[in-house]
C-alpha cells in the first residue's frame, strides 16, 4: 500500500509512515506550503488524517507571506528570512520598461506548482554507483513535485523518497534552466524542514580533532543558528546531523523528536531558524561562503539528499530510526559482519620492516584477529611524514621483494590483508609533485600553505582523479588486498582550482567516484573512511565505506564520550574502535585492559597494541576478549541500541544495551568513569526484552552471572551493576551477554 496520498479536492499531499506523518499542500496560486509533521497519535486512518489537515494557518497581517511554511522558501516570495533557493537571471522574461532596464540581474524566483507523479527509480546526486548490494533492495516510492518560476522557464523539482518502516524521508531538489541565458544560483538547499510552532532545543555534535562527536544540547532562540563546514571533508568540529524537540518535552525514551542528517561529505550547512512568530525551520544544503553554481541553457543540477524524520520515542528512538535506515538502505555489504582488525600504526609508526610486520601479524592471528592492516610507511620515500606522499608504489628499501612475502604470510595465517592510503594528499618531496607541481590546490603567485608537510591535490582536474583511481586500482589488481584504510589528514587552505568555486563539490564528487569505481572493479574490497579520525563521517560516505575511523584519540576514557555522541546518528557496526596501549599515546592516561576492551567492543573491534610489550597473561586476556567479542558481535553489529545512561549527563556512567530485533539476545555494556562516595546509583533498567522470557547472563569467560526474567531486568534493572565505581575504586567496566532460554 502506498505511503503517499493525494487529495485532489484539497490539493493536499500526505506521507503516512509507520509512526509519523508529513503533509503539504498547493495553494490556489501554485505556492507549495507545509501543513504539518510529527508522530501519529496511535492508529489513525488515512481518511481521518487527510480531513484533519485541511486547515492551513494563514499568515498574520504583520508578517504576510514571509511567515508561510514554503516547502522551498525562495528569494522572491521570501526576502528577510532565511531562504533555500536564490537565483539571478541576467535579464527578465519580458522586455523591461525603460526606467527598469538597469535593475538587473533579476534576483527573484517564485516556484509554482505544475504537476506531480510517484516514481520508484529516483536517486539524489552523488548516490552510490558501485553496484554493491544493500540489505534491502525493494523499490521505494519517490514523490516528484514539479514547479516552475511564475514568469521564467526555470524549473524546480522537489523529491521525497519514502522509507515508511523507519519514518524516513529523503529530500533533494533538481534545478532545470530552460531559459536562453546562463543563470547564477546563489543559494541552494537540499530541502527545508518545518516544525510545529514552539520553542525548541537542538542536540548536535561538537568538538575538534581528537574530541569528535561531543554531544551538545542547546536552546534555539529567535534568529539563526548555523552548523556548517567549509571544506573537502565532513569535519571534526561538527557533523551534519541534529535532533530537535520542544524544550523539556523529550527524554532518551519518550517525546517527539525531529531528526535529520545530510548525505554529503563536503561544504555542508544546517541552518536553524526561529522566527518571531515561533515558527521553526531547518535548511539543509550547501555552505555558502564560497558557493557558486552556474546553469547554462538546458542544464540541470540535482542536489544530494537531506534525510529527516520524526520519532515519538525520544532521542533514542530517533537514533534507532537512523541506525536501521543506514544498516538496511545505505551500507554496502551490510549483511556481512565486520572483522576484528589489527592496525600497525601505534605499534611501529613509520618504522616498518618486513620482519616487524610479520611478527605483528603472527601474534595478531594467534589472538584471533581476522584482518591485518599495515599503516603508513610502506610506499615511496615515506620514512617520515615529510616525503613520499603521493607515490603509491611499494618501497623497495623496505620491501625488497615487494609486498608478496608479507601478504602471503598474512593469508597463510588465515587473515585478510589491508593497507593505509591517503590518496588526496601529496608531499612536495615526492615524485608525483616533481612531475606535476600544478596538480595541487593553490592560487597563482600566492603562498601554498603546508599542513603536516602536505598539500592537497586538485580533484577539480579530471586527470588527477583518473590518476588516483589508476594507481589504487593497480595496487588491488597486482596484490590480493582486501581492505583500504583511506585517510585524509588536513583541511584545504588555499582552495584555488581549475574548477573555481565548484571545487567544494568537485572534490567530493571525485572522491566518491574513486570509491565507486574501485568497489565496482573489486567487489571484495572493503574500505574504511578516515579523515584524521572522525573527519569524514556522514550518510553519503557510509553509502561507500564499510566502517569509519571514529577518532584518532584511542584513549578509552575519552572514547566513552566520543562514542556516545557518535551513536546519536550512526550505528555501532560502522564505528571502528581500537584497543591500544595501557598508557595512551595521545593523552598519557592509564587505563586497564578491561576498560579498553569493553569500550572498543561497543563497535567494530580493532587492535592497535604493540604485542611485544605484552606479557603472556595479557596476550591470553586479549585472546579471551576477542573470542567473547566474536560471540557478541552479531548483537553489537545487528541489534538496536538503547543508551541507558550517558557519561556526560548521568554521573560519569555510560551504559549501552544492544538488543536483537527478536529480543533473543542482548549485550549489556557499562563503563563507570567516575563515581562519588555516598552516591547510590540505581541499577539500569533494560529495554526491549521479552517480559515473560528467562535470560541467562554470562561474562567474557562464559561464567553465568544469573538468570532473570525480562520483566525483572526491565523493571528492577541489571543486578550487581551498582558495585562498579564505589568508594576507593577507579574506572570500572564490564560487558555481558544476555541469551533468552528456550
Amino acid at each position: 500500500m502506498s505511503a503517499i496520498h493525494f487529495d485532489p479536492k484539497q490539493r493536499l499531499f500526505l506521507v503516512k509512515m509507520r509512526t509519523s506523518y508529513y503533509a503539504f499542500r498547493i495553494l490556489e496560486d501554485g505556492q507549495v506550503v507545509h501543513c504539518g509533521s510529527g508522530s501519529l497519535p496511535g492508529v489513525v486512518e488515512t481518511d481521518a488524517l487527510l480531513s484533519g489537515l485541511n486547515v492551513y494557518e494563514d499568515p498574520n497581517y504583520i508578517w504576510e507571506s514571509q511567515s508561510r511554511r514554503y516547502e522551498i522558501p525562495a528569494f522572491g516570495d521570501v526576502s528577510y528570512h532565511d531562504i533555500g533557493l536564490k537565483v539571478a537571471f541576467p535579464q527578465p522574461a519580458v522586455p523591461p520598461a525603460v526606467h527598469e532596464a538597469a535593475n538587473l540581474p533579476v534576483r527573484d524566483v517564485r516556484p509554482r506548482y505544475v504537476s506531480h507523479e510517484i516514481r520508484t527509480d529516483e536517486k539524489p546526486w552523488l548516490a552510490p554507483a558501485h553496484g554493491l548490494p544493500v540489505r534491502k533492495t525493494a523499490p521505494r516510492e519517490t514523490l516528484c513535485v514539479r514547479l516552475k518560476d511564475a514568469t521564467c522557464d526555470f524549473g524546480v523539482t522537489l523529491f521525497y523518497r519514502i522509507t515508511p518502516e523507519h519514518d524516513i524521508i529523503e529530500r533533494w531538489l533538481e534545478l532545470e534552466n530552460n531559459t536562453p541565458v546562463e543563470v547564477a544560483v546563489e543559494s541552494l538547499v537540499f530541502g527545508t524542514v518545518h516544525l510545529p510552532n514552539g520553542r525548541y532545543e537542538v542536540t548536535r555534535a561538537a568538538g575538534c580533532w581528537g574530541r569528535e562527536f561531543v554531544p551538545v544540547r542547546q536552546n534555539l532562540e529567535q534568529g539563526r543558528m548555523i552548523l556548517d563546514q567549509q571544506g573537502l571533508n565532513t569535519g571534526h568540529a561538527g557533523n551534519p546531523f541534529y535532533l530537535l524537540n520542544a524544550r523539556g518535552n523529550a527524554t532518551e525514551t519518550a517525546g517527539d523528536v525531529w531528526f535529520g542528517a545530510l548525505a554529503y561529505s563536503g561544504n555542508w550547512s544546517l541552518r536553524f531558524e526561529a522566527l518571531p512568530t515561533e515558527a521553526v525551520r531547518v535548511h539543509g544544503g550547501y555552505e555558502l561562503s564560497d558557493f557558486s553554481l552556474s546553469l547554462a541553457p538546458g542544464a540541470t543540477h540535482r542536489t544530494p539528499a537531506f534525510v529527516h524524520g520524526c520519532s515519538g520515542e525520544g532521542w533514542g528512538g530517533a537514533s534507532r530510526s537512523m541506525h536501521r535506515f543506514i544498516r538496511e538502505y545505505v551500507l554496502p555489504h551490510s549483511a556481512e559482519l565486520r572483522p576484528v582488525l589489527y592496525n600497525s600504526w601505534e605499534a611501529t609508526y613509520f618504522d616498518i620492516t618486513l620482519e616487524n610486520q610479520t611478527a605483528l601479524a603472527r601474534t595478531a592471528a594467534s589472538v584471533g584477529v581476522e584482518l591485518f592492516c599495515m599503516d603508513d610507511g610502506w610506499f615511496g620515500g615515506r620514512r617520515h611524514d615529510c616525503a613520499g606522499l603521493g607515490d603509491w608504489t611499494v618501497s623497495e628499501s623496505v620491501f625488497s621483494g615487494g609486498l608478496k612475502p608479507l601478504i602471503d604470510e598474512v593469508k597463510r595465517l588465515g587473515m585478510k590483508f589491508g593497507l593505509w592510503v591517503e590518496p588526496e594528499m601529496i608531499n612536495p618531496d615526492s615524485d608525483l609533485y616533481r612531475a606535476h607541481p600544478d596538480w595541487v590546490l593553490h592560487f597563482p603567485g600566492r603562498p601554498r600553505t603546508e599542513s603536516r608537510n602536505q598539500l592537497v591535490l586538485d580533484f577539480g582536474r579530471p586527470e588527477v582523479v583518473e590518476h588516483i583511481f589508476t594507481v589504487l586500482n593497480r595496487l588491488v589488481a597486482d596484490h590480493p588486498i582486501d581492505f583500504f584504510k583511506w585517510d585524509m589528514n588536513r583541511y584545504a587552505s588555499e582552495p584555488g582550482s581549475v574548477a573555481g568555486k565548484a571545487i567544494w563539490r568537485k572534490h567530493v564528487e571525485g572522491v566518491y567516484s574513486i570509491y565507486d569505481r574501485l568497489r565496482k572493479a573489486h567487489p571484495g574490497l572493503d574500505i574504511q573512511s578516515c579523515s584524521g579520525g572522525g573527519g569524514r563521517v556522514d550518510i553519503g560516505m557510509l553509502g561507500r565505506a564499510d566502517q569509519v575511523w571514529t577518532s584518532d584519540n584511542t584513549d578509552a576514557y575519552d572514547r566513552v564520550f566520543i562514542q556516545d555522541g557518535f551513536s546519536l546518528a550512526y550505528p555501532p557496526r560502522v564505528m571502528e574502535s581500537w584497543v591500544t596501549h595501557e598508557k595512551n599515546h595521545q593523552t598519557g592516561r592509564i587505563a586497564s585492559l578491561d576498560l579498553r576492551f569493553d569500550v572498543a567492543m561497543r563497535g567494530a573491534l580493532g587492535i592497535g597494541l604493540a604485542f611485544s610489550d605484552l606479557s603472556a597473561e595479557e596476550l591470553d586476556a586479549c585472546r579471551c576478549k576477542i573470542a567473547f567479542y566474536k560471540k557478541i558481535r552479531p548483537v553489537v553489529q545487528e541489534g538496536d541500541l538503547y543508551r541507558l545512561s550517558f557519561g556526560p549527563d548521568h554521573g560519569g556512567v555510560s551504559i549501552w544495551e544492544i538488543v536483537l530485533p527478536d529480543a533473543s539476545r542482548a549485550v549489556y555494556s557499562i563503563a563507570v568513569i567516575h563515581h562519588l562516595q555516598g552516591i547510590h546509583r540505581a541499577p539500569a533498567r533494560l529495554k526491549a526484552l521479552a517480559p515473560a522470557a528467562i535470560y541467562a547472563i554470562t561474562d567474557e569467560r562464559g561464567a553465568e552471572i544469573g538468570r532473570y526474567s525480562g520483566f525483572q531486568l526491565m523493571t528492577l534493572g541489571m543486578p550487581g551493576d551498582t558495585v562498579f565505581g564505589g568508594a576507593g575504586q577507579s574506572i570500572r567496566s564490564r560487558t555481558l551477554l544476555l541469551e533468552r532460554m528456550k
